[in-house]
């Protein structure tokens, strides 16, 4: 088993390391651009500090997850929501906290699951519209639903990825717009609004 620190904080990086070292376990500090993910084994770990300044680290979230267990630290005061992580911590914690969760994580047993499969297909559509940008009513009129049906599937998306609301899930935007998932149906130019025959 190896134990992987990926940050962009390079006094982050190696207080790990030296925490680590301290409880007996060999940690290897990386930065993700020179990480091969496809290296990794189910029985690896990969420590993620996960901030505004590189949100390009929550993009790797779900390729590292499904090669190993994850734990992610994140920076902050605002909650991001990682659905796809093992574990996920502040990094401001305590180092009792930090050490806490790299145990918990190390003797987790891996479950696989995708962001789609806790999804109902409505709820995945309606999560991945609103993430594009389409507005309730558009997708309100492309299903067929009210509004109000439109806002309460959405919500029950993001209470089941660990959000409150839609703005929640932003920063991990780019992974949830890669999962495979149904489109808005299609409409024809006659049923487009303000389309006159």
């Amino acid at each position: 088993m190896n134990i992987y620190i990926m940050s962009s904080n390079i006094y982050l990086r190696y207080g790990v390391v030296a925490l680590a070292k301290l409880k007996g376990w060999k940690t290897i500090a990386y930065d993700l651009n020179n990480f091969h993910v496809e290296e990794l084994t189910c029985d690896d770990m990969v420590i993620l500090h996960v901030d505004v300044k590189n949100s390009y680290y929550a993009r790797a979230i779900s390729s590292i997850n499904k090669k190993s267990k994850l734990l992610v630290l994140l920076e902050g005061t605002r909650d991001i929501v990682i659905g796809d992580a093992d574990n996920v911590i502040k990094s401001r914690e305590s180092l009792s906290s930090i050490i806490e969760a790299i145990n918990f994580t190390i003797k987790k047993e891996k479950k696989y699951r995708t962001t789609s499969s806790m999804l109902s297909d409505i709820e995945n559509i309606i999560l991945n519209e609103s993430l594009k940008g389409s507005s309730i009513n558009l997708i309100a009129n492309a299903l067929n639903l009210s509004p109000k049906k439109v806002y309460a599937y959405r919500t029950r998306a993001c209470k089941k990825l660990g959000g409150k609301k839609i703005n929640d899930l932003l920063l991990i935007r780019e992974k949830l717009l890669e999962d495979s998932c149904p489109r808005l149906p299609s409409r024809s130019k006659a049923e487009q609004p303000g389309c006159n025959l």
